[in-house]
């Protein structure tokens, strides 16, 4: 173009000056190479961290420095040498104005052509929107015309087929053809009321359809009557088509309830009246005690049902889409019973007896699973478990207050012998039934059984309220165990207490009972705290034979549970998922943990009763040194006598029949306590002794040197005699303890006792 501007010559040789910033990398080390730094993809961190790995940061600085410096030299060398033609270059930039003003001209008549365009367009478009949303008004004014024609056509063609129902008149002792007849022109008529709903809710906002809409509801509701009538004759008839017929008109008009009223009235309601009847009359005939039991009713309903009825639903239900509307099970039959029994029997509901309830509560499960038996699919289960009829029935079954009175009844009669004051045998509770029921010999125990066996009994049990028997059952065993160890605690605080306040522990159950009432009084409170004062309570009273007999009802217990209960439990839990089987099986698994636990404790009181009383005998150690002190006696040869009464206790507890029914186990584990507890309280008693002996003849030795003239005479070596017969008794309680079947010399207290009382020539000795 004429004076366009013209570049400059020197432009190649900026662009070979620029080029030229590369620099010679002869001159720069071998591992620093700048060409990198212009890759789309250098990282600057990534660089020198590789480069740090063989090259000092120092010398990568040093270089990078060198390099910068050298680069900008470069920049000042190119643009001195350019630089007249950088700024010749805006004066060789002339009559740029003209080019743009003879650019300007065609650029804008263009542009007015182009809006001129643009205008006749939108024009145009505005006349065609204009056009088309007129012809959607007519189409749609058109649309509403032709509903109106249409529902006025059909509204006149459903009263002239009406017409010709009414001139029909009512259909009764005609041929089963005649039948099907009418009620396919009544099932035709259904198909046009359809139509007429469908098309009065498509204009519902028309005047007109809101004046026809009257109209539209008395045909309906005239058509319905016909089609009760005709139903009630086609179910007295048996007619298979006639029936499909009439209930696909009323799933045609949305009308299905009507049809399960006019089922439940003509075939369910005479038979279920008939047959609550007959059990009322049987009931008074067999006299006042009969009663009329559900489960006598229900079944007669349900023979009665199967007998009248069973054809009508072996029909409808093997239709799934002809009885797909349709509840008959609940609406018609299960309905009209409920009605039937809430005016005859309304108690029947009641759950003030327990007893009377279970019993009609399974008749009516038993009812309800016969219906169930119609079902020929599970949807159509499920359907009749989710319609309204079927949770109507479930709810006036108030399950809630049938587990609350079995709850009192169950947990109040373990909760009575719990808090007795002392322990009950078990009497009649614990007597065998039969060779599998198990004999305990404390009430409590007895009860513990008993509320076990009821929650797991047939006659108790509700598959329903699973859950909460299984709870039940396990807050029973956890109330048991806890009643054992509190009583353990409690014995022991006041054997504790009594000890505190005599200078003594208690030798026996009287005395620790004594402390244990004297405890509560002072305090003002019972054992379990309710704040009044009482005698004293049965753990404190237990000899330790009853204590036994307690552990072994905790160890029947235990083997009953695991053996019988729980087998027979799970069986009535068959059909939990596996997740709800495994946590019972480990919640009991807990609870037998908790007996066990509570069975220990007992044996522990047991052991540390016994040890008392071993305790009383075993201080007649003390006067060993009186004896030695007033008599003159040589070196002693014999052990004392009272030594061989020390385990006089435990011998006489292990040769009565009750330790006899223990285990093995517990027989031996209850031995090593006492043996153990014995030893402690014997080296205590034995160190005290020595400790005083040795003080006295110290003393005496020095009073005898003051009044000789400070020589002190020979002594008798009391000391001696009284270590030699402590170690003569020592080793006479070990022969004791062997005979109860315990190993002294295994026990830690034992060995140090020996060590205490043998000569030093014997401390290494075997025991």
């Amino acid at each position: 173009m004429a004076g366009a501007p013209e570049a400059p010559a020197s432009m190649e040789a900026l662009a070979s000056h620029t080029a030229s910033l590369a620099l010679d990398s002869s001159r720069l080390a071998s591992w620093f190479k700048p060409e990198l730094f212009t890759e789309p993809e250098f990282s600057p961190v990534g660089y020198v961290s590789d480069l740090k790995r063989y090259v000092p940061l120092e010398t990568l600085s040093s270089e990078l420095h060198s390099h910068l410096g050298a680069l900008k030299n470069k920049l000042v060398e190119v643009i001195n040498d350019d630089y007249n033609d950088f700024v010749s270059l805006s004066t060789k930039l002339v009559n740029v104005d003209g080019a743009l003003t003879r650019m300007q001209k065609p650029l804008l008549e263009l542009q007015e052509k182009l809006e001129a365009a643009r205008g006749g367009i939108a024009g145009q478009a505005a006349e065609l929107q204009s056009g088309l949303q007129r012809r959607q008004t007519v189409a749609a004014a058109r649309a509403l015309l032709e509903l109106m024609q249409d529902t006025a056509h059909v509204m006149s063609k459903v009263d002239k087929l009406l017409g010709e129902v009414r001139a029909a008149g009512e259909v009764g002792g005609g041929s089963p053809e005649e039948l099907e007849a009418h009620c396919r022109l009544l099932d035709r008529v259904a198909s046009e009321v359809s139509r007429l709903q469908f098309f009065a809710a498509r204009g519902q906002e028309l005047e007109f359809m809101r004046q026809l809409q009257p109209r539209i509801d008395g045909a309906a509701e005239q058509l319905q009557l016909s089609l009760d009538g005709a139903l009630a004759v086609t179910l007295q008839s048996q007619s298979p088509v006639a029936l499909g017929v009439c209930l696909h008109a009323y799933a045609a008009i949305a009308r299905p309830q009507a049809a399960e009223a006019v089922v439940r009235a003509t075939l369910v309601a005479p038979v279920v009246h008939q047959a609550v009847a007959d059990q009322k009359a049987k009931a008074q005939v067999g006299g006042p005690s009969a009663g009329t039991r559900l489960g006598d009713v229900l079944a007669a309903v349900t023979e009665g049902l199967k007998a009248q009825c069973a054809p009508f639903l072996e029909h409808t239900m093997s239709q799934p889409s002809t009885s797909q509307p349709f509840d008959f099970l609940g609406g018609s039959l299960l309905a009209e019973v409920q009605a039937a029994l809430e005016e005859s029997l309304p108690g029947v509901f009641s759950a003030g007896v327990p007893a009377t309830f279970h019993a009609n509560f399974q008749a009516a499960l038993r009812f309800v699973d016969a219906l169930e038996g119609y079902c020929t699919t599970q949807a159509q289960v499920e359907a009749f478990r989710g319609s309204a009829a079927y949770g109507a029935f479930m709810r006036r079954w108030n399950l809630p207050v049938y587990f609350s009175l079995r709850f009192q009844d169950i947990a109040g009669a373990l909760e009575s012998k719990l808090t007795a004051a002392a322990l009950q045998p078990a009497g009649g509770e614990g007597g065998a039934a039969d060779a599998a029921t198990p004999r305990f010999a404390w009430a409590p125990s007895a009860a513990l059984w008993a509320g076990l066996q009821r929650c797991a009994s047939r006659d108790v049990f509700l598959p329903q309220l699973a859950d909460k028997f299984v709870r039940l059952t396990l807050q029973l065993i956890a109330r048991y165990a806890a009643w054992i160890s509190s009583g353990m605690e409690q014995r022991a605080k006041a054997a504790a207490a009594a000890a505190a306040a005599g200078g003594q522990p208690p030798a026996g159950g009287d005395q620790a009972g004594a402390a244990a009432s004297a405890s509560a009084a002072a305090n003002g409170q019972t054992s379990d705290g309710t704040g009044t004062a009482a005698a004293a309570s049965w753990e404190a009273a237990a000899t330790p034979e009853q204590l036994a007999a307690l552990r072994r009802d905790v160890d029947v217990l235990l083997s009953s549970l695991l053996s019988t209960f729980v087998p027979q439990l799970s069986a009535l839990l068959a059909e939990l998922p596996p997740e709800a089987a495994e946590a019972t099986a480990s919640a009991f698994s807990e609870g037998a943990e908790r007996l066990e636990a509570a069975g220990a404790a007992v044996m522990g009181a047991v052991a540390e009763s016994l040890t008392e009383k071993s305790v009383v005998v075993l201080k007649q150690l003390r006067g060993i040194v009186a004896t030695f002190r007033m008599t003159s006696r040589s070196l002693p040869s014999r052990p004392s006598h009272y030594v061989s009464m020390i385990l006089a206790p435990l011998h006489q507890f292990l040769q009565a029949d009750v330790a006899s029914k223990l285990s093995p186990e517990a027989r031996q584990q209850l031995a090593v306590a006492v043996v153990t507890g014995v030893s402690g309280r014997y080296l205590h008693l034995a160190a005290d002794t020595l400790s005083t002996v040795r003080k006295t003849e110290s003393s005496l030795k020095r009073l005898k040197a003051r009044q000789q003239g400070g020589e002190g005479g020979a002594a008798p070596d009391t000391d001696k005699m009284i270590g030699q017969q402590l170690l003569l008794d020592v080793q006479e309680f070990g022969r004791q303890a062997t005979q109860a079947g315990v190993d002294a010399a295994q026990l830690d207290s034992y060995r140090q006792l020996w060590q205490m009382v043998a000569p030093e020539e014997q401390k290494d000795t075997a025991l």
